[in-house]
Order: C-alpha cells, then sequence, then structure tokens
C-alpha cells in the first residue's frame, strides 16, 4: 500500500501485493537497493554538487519500512476520512522515532542548536578510569544510562535525569562491562558486578528493572587456579591466568633501558587461559586459549596498563619488563586482551579472534552488523574481517574503519598507505567498490541512508554514496586557524536523527565545536563550541540512550535537546 498526496490534500493509496512489498517493486516505483556492482573500480565518479537522488530522510536501516507497512491499514482508514495528509505525517514521525532510538548514536532531534534540559551532579564511573581521573565509563542499559557512582551502581532516566534506581555495592567493587564513549560501545542486556573482600568475593547481575540476582559466592580457591574473576559480557564472570605450561620464557635480546625506551623481542612464553561461567548460576560458558606470541619488548612493560588482577607496575629499566604481566579490556562485545604474548579477542560467546600485525600495534574492534575487524595500526596490508562466531572472512586492502554512527546496510573504508585510495567494503570483506580519495580522509562519521560522512584532513567533510563513492557534497568550516590540531581522530563523535548528523570535531579557534549538518545535501544547519553548551571539563563525552544526547563526565551528567 503506498500513499500519494494530491492537490487537494487528500491522500490516495495504491494496494500492492506483499510479494510486490517484499520482492519486486509494482510498476511505476523504483526498488530500493545500491546501484554500483560489487567490486567496481570508480575511479572518476566524483562529482562536486549534491546527489539530488538521495534522499534526506533515512529508513534507518530498513526498520523504519516494516513499522510503515504495518502501520499504513490503519493511518490509510483515518487519512481518508479526514481528507489530510496529517494523520500519514503523524505516524510517519512517530516511526521514525522509534526507530531512531534502536540506532546506536541515534538522537530524536539534532537538527536545532542544543541547551541543557537537566542536570545530575555525582561521582561517575568511580575508580581508576572514572572520577579520580580520566573520561568516565558508562553503560546503556536498556533505555538507561548506567554506571558505578562511589559505593553504588546507579541508573538514570535519560530524558529527565531522575535517578530510575541504585543498588549498594559491597567492597572494592568493579561492574561491567561498561565503556567509554565515543570510543568503544556501551549498550549491555546485562551488568555484572563483583565486590567483597578477597577472600569472600561475590557477584550479581542486574537488568533494566534495577532488580539484582541472588548474590552469588565466589569460591576463594578460583583466584589461585584460574585467577581474579572480573565482569564480563553476555552476563559472565570471567577469570584469566597464565597457563602454566608451554615454552619457558625466552627474553630473547629484550632490553628496557627505561620504561619508554625498549628494544629487542620476547621470544616465547606462557599461554593466557580465559574462562567464563554465568553470573547467575555459576555454569561455565566456555574456556579459551590464547597461544603465546613473540612480541616486542615495549609491549611486555606494564607500566602504563591495569593487569587482570588490578595492579599497575611502577618498575622501571630492565624491571620494566614483565614477561607474566597481562590485561584486557571488557567490552559490550568481546575481551581484547594486552599484555606480553597477548595478541587476541575472544567473543562473548568464545571465539578467539587473532590480531593481525605485533602484539600491542593493533586492535580487534566490534562491528555493529555483529562482525568484527583486526587491523595493524599504520598497515594497509593483512586486515582482516571475522563473522560474529569468529570466521576468518577476508583481507582487506586499506586500513579498514566503521562509522561511527551506522543507520544503513554498514560499510567498511579503507585507505591505502599513501591515502590517495579509497576501497569500500561490505561489512563480510567483500569489495563494492575503489577509486580515487581526492582528499586524505581521517574519520569515517556517519553513514546515514545511502551517504557517507567523512571529515578529510584539511577539516572539510565530504558526502559520499555509499553505493559508488561519488561526491555528493562537501561543507567547509568557515574558520580556521593555522595552528590547528592535527585531524588525528581522537576526539570526535558522531550522531544521527536519520535526516541529519550531529558532529564533535576539534575546533583549533573555540576548542570543541558541535556542527550539525543536513545529510542530503550537507547544508549547514547549526554549530557552537562545546563550552557554551556546557559547563563540564574537557574530559567530557557525549552518548546517546533510547534518543537522549547526554554529556558525561566524571563529576556529573547533563541532559541535552
Amino acid at each position: 500500500m503506498a500513499g500519494d498526496l494530491e492537490e487537494d490534500g487528500a491522500v490516495v493509496f495504491d494496494l500492492v501485493d506483499d510479494d510486490a512489498v517484499d520482492g519486486d517493486a509494482p510498476s511505476g516505483h523504483a526498488p530500493a537497493g545500491r546501484a554500483g556492482a560489487a567490486g567496481a573500480d570508480l575511479d572518476g565518479a566524483r562529482g562536486s554538487s549534491a546527489d539530488e537522488t538521495s534522499s534526506g530522510w533515512s529508513l534507518l536501516g530498513g526498520a523504519l519500512g516494516v513499522r510503515l507497512r504495518l502501520l499504513a491499514p490503519a493511518a490509510a482508514v483515518l487519512a481518508i476520512a479526514l481528507g489530510t495528509g496529517y494523520v500519514l505525517d503523524g505516524v510517519r514521525e512517530a516511526a521514525r522515532v522509534d526507530a531512531v532510538r534502536e540506532v546506536g548514536g541515534g538522537v530524536v532531534d539534532v537538527s536545532a542548536p542544543l541547551t541543557e534540559l537537566w542536570e545530575w551532579e555525582g561521582a561517575v564511573g568511580s575508580g581508576i578510569f572514572g572520577a579520580e581521573g580520566g573520561p568516565a565509563q558508562v553503560a546503556a542499559l536498556g533505555d538507561l544510562l548506567v554506571f558505578m557512582s562511589e559505593d553504588d551502581l546507579l541508573a538514570l532516566e535519560p530524558a529527565s535525569g531522575a535517578e530510575a534506581w541504585a543498588i549498594p555495592l559491597g567492597e572494592d567493587p568493579e561492574c561491567g562491562p561498561t565503556g567509554y564513549p565515543g570510543w568503544e560501545p556501551v549498550a549491555t542486556a546485562t551488568v555484572v558486578c563483583v565486590s567483597g573482600p578477597t577472600a569472600d568475593r561475590e557477584v550479581i547481575a542486574v537488568g533494566p528493572d534495577g532488580v539484582p540476582s541472588a548474590p552469588r559466592a565466589l569460591d576463594p580457591a578460583d583466584l589461585a587456579r584460574y585467577g581474579s574473576a572480573r565482569p564480563g559480557p553476555a552476563g559472565t564472570v570471567l577469570r584469566a591466568a597464565r597457563a602454566g605450561t608451554g615454552s619457558a620464557p625466552d627474553g630473547g635480546d629484550a632490553r628496557c633501558a627505561t620504561p619508554d625506551e625498549c628494544t629487542g623481542t620476547v621470544e616465547s612464553g606462557q599461554d593466557i587461559v580465559v574462562r567464563a561461567a554465568d553470573a547467575v548460576t555459576g555454569e561455565e560458558r566456555w574456556t579459551v586459549t590464547a597461544g603465546f606470541v613473540a612480541t616486542p619488548a615495549a609491549a611486555c612493560t606494564t607500566r602504563r596498563s591495569r593487569t587482570w588482577d588490578g595492579t599497575i607496575s611502577l618498575a622501571s629499566g630492565d624491571d620494566a619488563l614483565d614477561r607474566e604481566a597481562f590485561g584486557a579490556r571488557i567490552g559490550t562485545g568481546h575481551v581484547d586482551l594486552y599484555g606480553c604474548g597477548a595478541n587476541a579477542s575472544i567473543t562473548a560467546e568464545g571465539a578467539l579472534l587473532r590480531g593481525v600485525g605485533e602484539p600491542g600495534a593493533g586492535r580487534i574492534a566490534g562491528l555493529t552488523t555483529g562482525g568484527y575487524v583486526a587491523s595493524a595500526y599504520g598497515s594497509a596490508t593483512h586486515n582482516t574481517v571475522y563473522s560474529a562466531d569468529g570466521e576468518a572472512l577476508a583481507e582487506l586492502v586499506g586500513y579498514p574503519f566503521e562509522a561511527s554512527v551506522v543507520d544503513g546496510v554498514g560499510t567498511l573504508l579503507g585507505a591505502d598507505e599513501s591515502g590517495s585510495r579509497l576501497h569500500a567494503y561490505e561489512p563480510d570483506g567483500t569489495p563494492r567498490w575503489a577509486g580515487a580519495a581526492g582528499s586524505r580522509f581521517v574519520w569515517f562519521a556517519a553513514e546515514v541512508g545511502d551517504t557517507a560522512v567523512l571529515l578529510a584532513d584539511d577539516g572539510a567533510v565530504h558526502g559520499l554514496d555509499v553505493s559508488t563513492g561519488r561526491e555528493r557534497w562537501v561543507w567547509t568550516p568557515a574558520e580556521r586557524a593555522e595552528d590547528a590540531p592535527p585531524w588525528n581522530g581522537s576526539d570526535y563523535q558522531a550522531f544521527t536523527d536519520g535526516r541529519h548528523v550531529l558532529l564533535r570535531l576539534p575546533d583549533a579557534v573555540r576548542g570543541t565545536a558541535l556542527v550539525s549538518l543536513d545529510v542530503a545535501s550537507g547544508e549547514h544547519l547549526w554549530d557552537a563550541a562545546l563550552a557554551d553548551v556546557l559547563r563540564l571539563r574537557r574530559d567530557t563525552s557525549l552518548v546517546a540512550v533510547d534518543g537522549n544526547l547526554l554529556a558525561v563526565a566524571p563529576e556529573g551528567v547533563r541532559g541535552l535537546g
């Protein structure tokens, strides 16, 4: 059923077979989809003006289209009875808002300048990476913002800032998985908290309703056998330790004059065994062994890294070499191991993902489509795409990266070492197109509908057709200081309402700026210095929760709108 608005304001609906809606389009209606052939080389396919066929209103990855199909019959009856298209417009808007709330980085409206709507003051993300310094770690638990605040696990309603619930925690608590907004995903279905004295730790699991599971005592003997207990993804408790078997440690020619001046390689050592158990029942989910790989000496010092058991090494000189120490960044979708001999990640389901390049010189990142990509810093070759279950699918040319916010089919983009040639891939690594980049892109900000929004190293923002690589528009800041900071992608965030994109960008003149652009045309809607919108410290992060935009800092949370 399709609707067209006539001159008198009435809506006329065409009846269409379900088969036509789900498959081929009826006569007179163009089918949705990408025009570019997979793997096509499209050098010279760039233009300088906006693509007039592009839509300024994304269908949000298809979710909105499904909702409209279900709602269309009721909307048709009301619209015909009223003789106007207002009801249908209202249905469309309601469906758009619902769909935006489901998109990571989705905000109901970013087209108008932001102001503070509410303020909550208190410690956010207490602990070594929280209120005592550095950005705060949080979780989006259902439609709530959740974080540790001193000795509580606290949840805020994102629309009002009201405290939804608070759960008292025991001694030395650790809750997770949490993440740094802007750096990694923060959405999770369950938060796990481990607390109590070393010999008497217990664990609880909490869902969006704020009702904790019954505390489960952890066996003190498991500490020596399997390592310290830490909250894991998918409602698990993790333990990890060196295997105690395998190759005898071989320091090779590894030497450190200071923790910052290390040479040589640690050739061999003990594997790392990671175990996951259900937080509520204690039943083992999986056990995975990550084999030791030869490691540069610089990656075998833990001076700046938190080890698995929570200690931080302050050693110097050759004493800074620690062949046994290791740690992990525990995210919402995978566990990323680091330290001497560690070059792997483990998915929440227990699949082992092997890193590429040398340990400490790459990353494994989760994709919104459910897979993973392993890449070596600065390398344009041997980057690997994994499926959700850990199967290696393809090796990519170009250092691959996904958009910070994805409201579309999902795209991986990679530039060669010179930055002059851009490669686009499907989420499974299938080549989509390749062509001259024209500009040196440093950040894939957003994929909204069929438009990719990228930032170039000169500060200009480009809109490309994700199907073909054709340039649709370019927006250039009105002014940029000669001593502008390098565009290294370390302080950038992006959000979308399905029609517009909101970018957080470093600004040499104003510090950090917020810029809103129309996705279809690149039209500049508004911009402001972040300091004019917020009264928070520099390490403030923005996060979208249930369609609301929040500013999070170690000393508080602000609602924006």
